[in-house]
């Protein structure tokens, strides 16, 4: 995983792969999406005063979470991948004041023929989070009956 410091200075995104799913997300959140590959992502989440939980100086923790669950669809970067399991730690709280939370995100694919995704957010150099997705690609038939 690169330094934070480094990827401040990184003049452009290092998009090899364009995005192909959840293409609103970003717009309706503070995401930047700074490198994707196949199998891989990197996410800049901005934190913002709308986050903060309550009168404390910390962010929301379902606000790393969305933000780590778009950074592992994005490494997988397929339509109609749905999430199916989530672990997360979180190991350490953000605050409004910290800015800048890195997702990385590396995708490899079971036996089965899910999707696992092992995301790691970063603070400073700080591990922030930890979690482990598995994405179902689904068919044109739905698992919910209309």
């Amino acid at each position: 995983m690169e330094t934070e410091e480094a990827l401040k200075t990184t003049e452009k995104p290092q998009l090899n792969e364009i995005l192909q799913t959840h293409l609103k997300i970003q717009e309706n959140h503070s995401y930047e999406l700074l490198a994707l590959d196949a199998g891989f992502a990197r996410v800049r989440m901005q934190t913002r005063r709308s986050e903060k939980i309550d009168d404390t100086p910390y962010i929301y923790e379902s606000a790393l979470f969305s933000c780590a669950n778009f950074c592992a669809v994005a490494s997988v970067n397929e339509m109609q991948n749905h999430l199916i399991s989530a672990k997360v730690e979180f190991l350490n709280p953000v605050k409004v004041e910290d800015e800048e939370v890195y997702f990385e995100a590396t995708a490899s694919t079971n036996s089965a023929g899910q999707k696992q995704i092992e995301v790691v957010a970063t603070v400073k150099g700080i591990v922030v989070l930890e979690s482990s997705f598995v994405l179902l690609k689904l068919d044109h038939k739905s698992l919910l009956k209309e």
